[in-house]
């Protein structure tokens, strides 16, 4: 639910954030990034880990994917600059001679 306000500068919006219980929510320790041209699509994925094997050691694992998202490139650049800003990764300029 949102609520309008009016001040000086027009109206304003307060926006309030909700996550339903069936809302999907999940843990992905792998992910896929797709350009289609149009849109960007990112895959996340689980790892399973099968089995032990002789010896006690894992020797297969499963990749499930659990969710697929569709954007436009506008949004998936927002998206990128965020998970760089709160990843605290800094962008390196590019170097001479580089492509």
């Amino acid at each position: 639910m949102a609520e309008e306000s009016k001040s000086s500068e027009g109206p304003q919006v307060n926006r309030v954030f909700e996550q339903p219980q069936d809302a999907v929510s999940f843990y992905s320790d792998l992910a896929q990034v797709i350009d289609t041209g149009v849109e960007v699509v990112m895959q996340f994925y689980e790892t399973i880990p099968g089995a032990p094997g002789p010896g006690g050691k894992i020797q297969m694992v499963r990749s499930r994917l659990r969710s697929t998202v569709t954007i436009s490139k506008a949004h998936a650049a927002n998206i990128g600059r965020l998970l760089l800003q709160h990843a605290e990764v800094k962008e390196e300029a590019p170097q001479k001679g580089a492509s």
